[in-house]
Order: structure tokens, then sequence, then C-alpha cells
């Protein structure tokens, strides 16, 4: 299983029945094709060897191979085939390969497992390009220099200037054989193509894409930084029936005016080329940026987890009136609770919580990169004001909150410093640098989005929060609903008075009405029975 996110991680699940798969032809079939690999690599070592002897070290760069030795190659090629078929390797290719002339340069991706030696033996064991360490592995060391490979030594600073001119040597010169390139210079699990390097492309020469294609439904040959160990990879592979590989070539690739003076926007375009064809993404993002990412996301969880202690909102216990002291009481939490490992972590050994209230409105604002620029430069450095920040702080910032190491944030630093100042950094200098040069740290930060907004300990902080809210003002209704009925029955004790006085003057004002008639009526009635009489 492949992690699209992460082109750098790659786990193998196996079910029951491939377990038992594994179990049977690891017994039967597994023996038998590492003793006929064993036999093979040995007998093509030996030519290896005997193909360069009464050579000194320099006369392998200097001129290609011809006559016998040359024959010796390709007899080579013809072992390491044949040892690969034995072992269930199963090869198709797509298209044509092009002539030394046609494309100096292969361009082979993606690189994903030692089993693409296989694709090096197919396409005529062209020129590799490879570490220099590994020109002294048993048995491919001598394989690998038999090629007449162009090494790479890493501990040599002027190692990158030599490659690029031994490459632009033999692709230029005559009668020597292509050179071939993996440009991602290291192994993915093919989920996506990761940036290519510029050493296949400042020769500014034609370059013919390569792409190998493990169409398997069990991928068991990728090995990448994180999955599982090359033994287990040769295993698992060596005890299936058939492992299928297509090795397709696509038209040579000529760069234009624009391409040649700039190799990055030559490297770039190619790998937009064969994506396309592979028909997956690009990312910019190298291994290490991967580990910064992770290490971020755990970081987020910690916090996290920091929350979930609290009775505030984390935020507000560290807001700009409580101060930035390293008093963990206002935190409300226990001194001794292990989620506080993390405030350690951030903050170091330092007598302040910066480092925690910079990742805290990392978590809770929409904008990363904006946060990121604002604040720093807000807690840091005020004396020099919200757009400056010192070098210093800087180093401090990028290694707590980028996860970079000392040697990258001081090169960091300098890169982004512009004028005869060198201890002060701007804000604008710094949004360019990581805006233009290192968009990948970029994704460091972004990982902070929505941490503590979304997540679970912010709800129960914020449920705390909200209960202490309700009962504080259920308190106040409560003092207040007392008031009000007790002014209530003082307003119902002057209306009931007030309509008691009302009836008593319409009872006075009807008596006297009833009085009146009733004297009228009387003397009425005394007038007509005077008459009657």
């Amino acid at each position: 299983m492949t992690d699209p996110k992460n082109p750098f991680v790659h786990v193998l699940a196996l079910s029951y029945i491939q377990i038992i798969k594994v179990c049977v032809l690891g017994v039967t079939l597994l023996p038998l094709r590492l003793l006929i690999a064993l036999v093979s690599l040995t007998l093509a070592t030996c030519l290896a060897v005997v193909g360069l002897k009464g050579l000194e070290k320099g006369d392998i760069d200097r001129m290609p191979f011809v006559g016998w030795r040359l024959a010796v190659r390709n007899s080579i090629c013809y072992i390491l085939r044949f040892m690969f078929f034995c072992c269930g390797f199963n090869v198709k290719t797509v298209g044509k390969q092009a002539s030394a002339a046609e494309a100096p340069i292969l361009c082979v991706a993606p690189h994903s497992t030692f089993f693409d030696a296989l694709a090096v033996a197919v396409m005529g064991a062209p020129s590799v390009v490879a570490k220099a360490d590994t020109s002294s592995i048993p048995f491919w060391g001598s394989l690998i220099k038999y090629t007449q490979p162009v090494l790479v030594h890493r501990t040599d600073t002027n190692s990158r200037l030599n490659t690029i001119k031994q490459i632009s040597e033999r692709s230029e010169g005559e009668g020597w054989q292509q050179v071939l390139i993996f440009p991602e210079g290291t192994c993915t699990n093919r989920s996506c193509l990761i940036t290519f390097r510029l050493g296949a492309f400042y020769p500014g020469v034609a370059v013919q894409p390569v792409m190998l294609k493990y169409d398997n439904m069990l991928d068991t040959v990728t090995w990448t930084w994180e999955g599982i160990e090359a033994w287990r990879v040769i295993v698992y592979s060596l005890s299936q029936f058939y492992v299928n590989l297509t090795i397709e070539f696509l038209p040579p690739y000529k760069p234009s005016e624009e391409e040649v003076k700039d190799p990055k926007l030559f490297a770039a375009n190619v790998r937009a080329v064969m994506a396309n064809s592979l028909g997956v993404g690009t990312t910019d993002c190298n291994y290490f940026d991967y580990l910064r990412i992770e290490k971020s996301k755990e970081l987020v969880k910690k916090v996290q987890k920091l929350q979930k202690k609290m009775e505030i909102p984390l935020l507000e216990a560290l807001s700009e009136e409580s101060g930035l002291s390293m008093d963990m009481g206002r935190l409300g939490v226990a001194k001794d609770l292990s989620e506080l490992s993390v405030v350690k972590e951030l903050c170091g050994g330092k007598d302040d919580l910066r480092n925690l209230r910079l990742v805290t409105k990392l978590a809770t604002e929409e904008n990363a990169l904006e946060t990121f620029l604002t604040q720093t430069f807000i807690l840091y450095n005020p004396e020099l004001g919200q757009e400056k920040i010192s070098s210093e702080s800087l180093e401090d910032v990028l290694m707590t909150i980028v996860l970079l190491t000392a040697k990258e944030a001081k090169e960091a630093v300098v890169s982004v410093t512009s004028g005869e100042d060198k201890l002060v950094v701007k804000k604008t200098d710094l949004e360019e640098f990581l805006l233009n040069k290192k968009s990948n740290y970029v994704k460091v930060l972004k990982c902070w989005e929505g941490g503590l907004t979304g997540g679970l300990g912010d709800l129960l902080a914020m449920s705390a929060n909200l209960t202490k809210e309700m009962n504080r003002r259920m308190e106040k209704v409560a003092e207040s609903g007392s008031s009000l009925l007790s002014a209530g029955k003082d307003v119902v004790s002057d209306v009931s008075a007030t309509i008691t006085a009302s009836r008593d003057k319409v009872t006075d004002v009807l008596s006297s009405a009833v009085t009146s008639l009733h004297k009228r009526t009387g003397s009425k009635s005394e007038t007509s029975d005077k008459k009657l009489d």
C-alpha cells in the first residue's frame, strides 16, 4: 500500500492467501531462484573483473570501451537478463530506445527499487550516474564499474561540478554510450514524481524520458525510506510466480533555447511530460521535507492533547494580557502533567512561552504563512518594530517551528538577509524567501492550520469554558430574578390597593345614585296613592 501524500512510504500488507503462497513458493521456488541468481551474478562479476583487468583508475573514464571489452559488456547484459527471467521477471518494452546521437542522456523514472537494474541491462548497460559507495557493493560493484559510470562523491565539495562536467563531456563526445540517470535521486513508491535533480539537464542536450511500470496485483518490489527491509523485498518478490515490468520509451525531448539557459525549467518540463504519461502527480518535496511535515503533525497532536486537559482554550491562557513568562499555573493543569512535555519541546529551557503562543496562533488561524510572519515579528525583538527580527531569533524560530537543523536554519537566514546588516531580517525578505525559494517550509507551517479549532481537545476546552460561563450567567439571572420577583410583589400590592380604592369609590358612587333614584321613585308613588283615594 502506497501513501499518495508521502511518496517515501510503502507498507506491504499480505492477506492470508498471499502469506500461504509466499510460504509455499518460498520453500520450493525461492531456493532455486536464489541459486540461479548467485551463479549468474558470480559469472557476470568474473567477466567484469576480467574486462577491468589492466585498467588504471582513471582509464575507465578516459575513453569508451571498444572491441572485446565492449563484447564482454554485452555478454554481462545477457547474463543479467537471463537471471531476472529465471527469477520470474517478465519484461515488456513500449516504444524504441533512441541512439546516443539522438539522445545522449536517458532520463529514467520513477525509481522505486533496486530491481530497476534490470532496466539498465535491457538498455545495454549505459553509463549510470550513481553514488561512489555503490562501486564497493559485492557483485554489483564490479558490474557498475563496467558500465563506466559517473560516480558522485558526496563528501567532495567539488563533486557536483565534476559530475556535471563529466556528463557534459560524454554527451558531447563521440563513441560514448548513453548516460543513464534516475533524476529523482532516490527511491519512491511511484505515487508521484518528486523534484528532478538537475544533473541530466545542465548539458542542455536532448534527453529521452524512460518510464518504469511494475504492473502487479501485489507490490512486493518497492523499496522506500519507510517500508519493508531489502531482504523482504527480495524474498517476497522471488516468491511470486512472476513480476511484470514495463519499460516505456518516450520520444527524445529536445530543449528550447530558454530551457538550455534554465536547467530547472528544463527538468520541470520533462517531469511534467513523464507525469502526464504515467497518469500521476508531481511534488516538490523531498524526503526530509516529508519528515518535517510528519514531525509537525505529531506536535499538533501533542498540543491537542494538552488542550484536552485544560479548562480554557490554550489561546486564552496565552493571551497578551497574561504575559509570556514560563508560568504553568496559567494553563490550569498540574505541573507534573505528562502532556506538558510539548511545552518543553517547543520552548526548550528558555523562560518564556513565545514559541507555544506562536504555534497556538498558527493552529487557530486560517492562513498559516500570514500568521507566521505577523506573529513572529510581533513576539520576537519588539524593540525592532513589527517589520524586523534579529537573525538569531529567526534561526531559533526556524529550528523550532519549521523543524530545520541548526545548519539549515543558519543557511536560510544567510540567504534571506539583504543589505549590509546581516544581523537583522526584514519581513518582506522572509516572505519572498518562503514563497519563492522554500515553499516546502510553508507546507510544514500549514500542518498547524485548524489544529485547535477543529480538534476534539479544543472543543472540550470550549465546552468547559462555556459551562462555566453559563453557570456564571445563570447565577446573575437568578439574582436578577429575585429582585424582579420582589419588585413584582410590590407592584402587585400597589395595583391591588389601587383597585380596592377604586372599587370603594365606585361603590360609593353607585350607592349615592341608587339612593337618589329611590327618593325620586318613592315620591311619585305617594302622589299616585293620594289620587286614588
